[in-house]
């Protein structure tokens, strides 16, 4: 807990702050100035009464003659420039202290100025300015200290000795006192932040006696020890030092930096806003940042347009509207204020909601909670997707408006950092319960991970470090397959290309319409950029055509048409019909694009439930390792072997029914994609894959990775062929080798060729294969030559 000093209210005749100490176990010594040092400190004025001596010898006629008349006083009173004990002494002479005020402070600021007098480096003051004597009268004042009550205090020691060190051994370090007046604004109820600067012209360091010897040695050890006060009383004794002079503290008000300064403080941690007592702390200093204790914060995580795997609303949820809507992209988002700040990407301000033209139902709701102005941020990632949008909502109309946003945009980046920071720390929580709850051990391989538990576990009872085993599987066969969308990429790209032409038709449609019905000479410009992106060939179209033609329609063709259409009755209807085609995720057409996705999901779960069906199957015959991964299309990958085995016993019998059966059920899998290619909005085919490695070869488990991986320089040569095959091509490269509705076989060695031919004659005799069966030459891959494969249609 830092330390916390709060003061109260006081009498209006008192020189001394009255000081009451939030803890109760503070030394008896302490209680009369919590800064009390062990150094002799004497209020003395002589300093600034030289300070004057020399001033009557300038110029200034003014100066010079209030210098020489407060000298002649002085000279009268020879104790004054004597160190001070008794206070009552000032009182005595007080014309002689406020004509000593006019060379401290300007007369036209004493009544206003915050400061006060002490002693040197005591907290406890001799006199307090009018100003200062108000503030801190204030209900609840409250000076803070960045630490604890220990070290605050170690602190100030230090910094007491760094003067001295500074003075007589040339060492010149800086030890700034860190403290914080907090008050409570009477009128706003809003906290006001005032830091103290001290001036301490007016105090000098006596030396006591013969100076303390320092060497360099002893001098770099206080260096290293800044901590440990009894090294340095001990180096620079009590004793042998006294302090006189007066200490000069001055209060400045640093409320908007000291809140701009705590919410970045605030905000660069990593769960700064996954609670609710979090986020009031941050709307309480938007407040104070913002003077205007009506504002409103609102703050939530939202994917705009992406679909993401985690949904972050849902942990990071305080909108102003999260009592209202169970969801700011929910169904009524289109149309509404938050969408168009998602779609524009820009900060949407409004300054009275009572003057919207078509209030929505959120916009509605923002009214029923009593809000009159708004203003509406979407953060926005390193791709420009909305990661999250921040709200500041007020009662008061035209509260909120453009001057208010140019102050914002110095606190969005903070927000946008903190948003980023919380979800990536949702998802590593996520993921790593997903690892502890869900990504269970395939069940041929656990007993071998339960045994290098058991391991560890004895281990540990033997008071010995765990090291954890090697998790390693040798001479195992691979067999792996795939089963690929044939031309995915190629489609996909129709399918968004279709997509943007017919809604840069449908808006051209629009446009057209509504040069008819008014004056509007950005339709034209519109409608010619719209005939450039409409030049565009399916063949020729890429990734940058897809980002420009996004970018038109997003920022261009749609702001103006819903822009028409709500000020031209004629115009509303077409514009309500171009906007309910809109994708609510995307903001654009996509009925082609989600007819692909649609198909390419459906193939993809019926190959995936097919292939996990088939394997469990297999695992009752003979436990194997089984993985298998979702692409464009399926592919999988089977390990088998002895070493995988606890108890029973594998032969080549079993290798043997392996290959077979997965030639069966890639047969079986094709069939399957051409029933299922009916059902779906758009016909797809798949092309089938094997690669025939028999050589065996050793996997090791990764544990950064988590997942089997090949083990040794020679078995990587099997995962670079498993990776280039996948494109290879034949006849000089006029022809992929795989086909749609084909199984392609690469294998590297005429023995294996023979094997699998045996297995392809059992094939035609069982009516899986159509036509003749190819013996094929593939063409080099890099690094990679004479690979051969045996290709053939499934009869369907």
């Amino acid at each position: 807990m830092e330390l916390e000093i709060t003061v109260g209210k006081q009498d209006s005749g008192s020189v001394e702050l009255p000081v009451e100490f939030l803890r109760n176990d503070l030394p008896d010594q302490l209680r009369e100035d919590l800064f009390s040092m062990p150094y002799r400190s004497v209020l003395c004025l002589d300093l600034i009464f030289q300070r004057v001596e020399k001033l009557v010898q300038e110029d200034d006629l003014g100066i010079k003659f209030l210098g020489e008349e407060l000298l002649r006083r002085v000279a009268e009173v020879p104790e004054l420039r004597s160190p001070i004990q008794d206070l009552s002494l000032l009182k005595q002479h007080r014309g002689i202290m406020e004509l000593l005020m006019l060379f401290i402070v300007p007369p036209a600021e004493r009544t206003t100025s915050l400061f006060k007098f002490s002693k040197p480096f005591h907290f406890t003051p001799v006199y307090v300015s009018p100003g200062m004597k108000a503030l801190v009268a204030t209900d609840n004042a409250c000076y803070s200290f960045s630490g604890k009550m220990e070290t605050v205090i170690k602190r100030h020691q230090i910094m007491v000795g760094a003067q001295i060190l500074k003075k007589f051994y040339g060492v010149n370090i800086d030890v700034i006192p860190t403290a914080m007046l907090v008050v409570q604004d009477q009128k706003s109820g809003l906290d006001c932040f005032y830091q103290p600067q001290m001036n301490d012209d007016f105090v000098e360091i006596i030396a006591v006696g013969e100076l303390p010897e320092l060497s360099r040695d002893d001098i770099n050890r206080l260096m290293t020890n800044i901590s440990d006060t009894d090294l340095w009383l001990e180096m620079l004794p009590p004793e042998s030092f006294e302090f006189h002079g007066l200490h000069i503290s001055h209060l400045f008000d640093v409320t908007e930096e000291e809140a701009l300064s705590r919410l970045k403080h605030r905000l660069i941690s990593r769960d700064a806003i996954l609670d609710v007592d979090r986020v009031q702390e941050l709307a309480n200093l938007v407040r104070v940042h913002f003077r205007n204790p009506a504002l409103q914060l609102g703050l939530t995580a939202i994917d705009f347009p992406l679909n993401r795997a985690i949904d972050h609303e849902y942990r990071i949820r305080f909108n102003l509207l999260a009592d209202s809507v169970d969801r700011l992209t929910g169904a009524d988002f289109a149309g509404s204020i938050y969408e168009q700040a998602c779609v524009s990407r820009e900060v949407v301000v409004i300054e009275d909601l009572r003057q919207l033209d078509n209030p929505g139902k959120m916009e509605r709701s923002l009214m029923r909670l009593g809000l009159r102005s708004i203003l509406i941020a979407p953060l926005l990632d390193q791709n420009r997707n909305v990661i999250g949008i921040v709200e500041l909502g007020c009662p008061k109309p035209y509260s909120i408006n453009a001057f208010l946003e140019l102050k914002f945009r110095e606190i969005r980046g903070l927000f946008r950092t903190a948003v980023e920071r919380s979800r990536e720390y949702i998802d590593n929580r996520i993921e790593a319960i997903m690892r502890e709850h869900y990504t269970s051990l395939h069940s041929s391989v656990e007993w071998k991970f339960t045994e290098a538990a058991f391991d560890i576990l004895q281990q540990i009872e033997l008071g010995e470090k765990p090291v954890s085993q090697e998790i390693a599987f040798n001479n195992v066969f691979p067999l792996y397959g795939q089963a690929d969308i044939v031309g995915s990429s190629g489609i996909r790209n129709a399918s968004i290309h279709q997509d943007l032409v017919d809604n840069l038709r449908a808006g051209r449609f629009f446009l057209t319409k509504a040069m008819e019905e008014v004056t509007f000479p950005l339709i034209q410009q519109v409608v010619q950029f719209i005939d450039i992106s409409l030049l565009v060939e399916q063949e020729e179209f890429d990734n940058g055509h897809e980002i420009q033609m996004g970018d038109l329609i997003h920022h261009q063709i749609t702001p103006l048409i819903d822009q028409l259409g709500r000020q031209e009755a004629s115009l509303k209807l077409l514009s309500h019909q171009y906007l309910e085609h809109l994708d609510r995720d995307l903001g654009l057409y996509a009925r082609n694009r989600t007819d692909y996705e649609k198909s390419v999901n459906r193939i993809n779960k019926e190959l995936s439930e097919f292939f996990t069906a088939r394997d469990q199957a297999a695992q009752v015959t003979l436990p194997h390792y089984f993985e298998k991964y979702k692409t464009d299309g399926v592919e999988y990958e089977i390990y088998a072997g002895q070493s995988l085995l606890k108890n029973q016993e594998f032969s080549d019998v079993h290798l043997r029914n392996f290959r077979l059966s997965q030639l069966i059920d890639m047969a079986d899998a094709t069939r399957l994609v051409d029933q299922v290619s009916s059902e779906i909005p758009m016909p797809l085919r798949t092309a089938q894959l094997i690669f025939a490695y028999t050589s065996p070869l050793d996997i090791k488990f990764r544990m950064d990775e988590k997942h089997f991986d090949v083990d040794g320089d020679y078995n990587v040569r099997y995962e670079i062929l498993k990776k280039r095959i996948d494109k290879a091509t034949i006849r000089k490269g006029e022809e992929r080798l795989t086909l749609a509705d084909h199984i392609s076989i690469v294998y590297l060695q005429d023995r294996d060729r023979e094997e699998y031919l045996g297995y392809l004659d059992y094939l035609q005799q069982a009516g899986y294969v159509d036509g003749e069966i190819e013996d094929l030459v593939l063409d080099p891959l890099q690094s990679v030559n004479g690979l051969r494969a045996l290709r053939f249609r499934v009869f369907l």
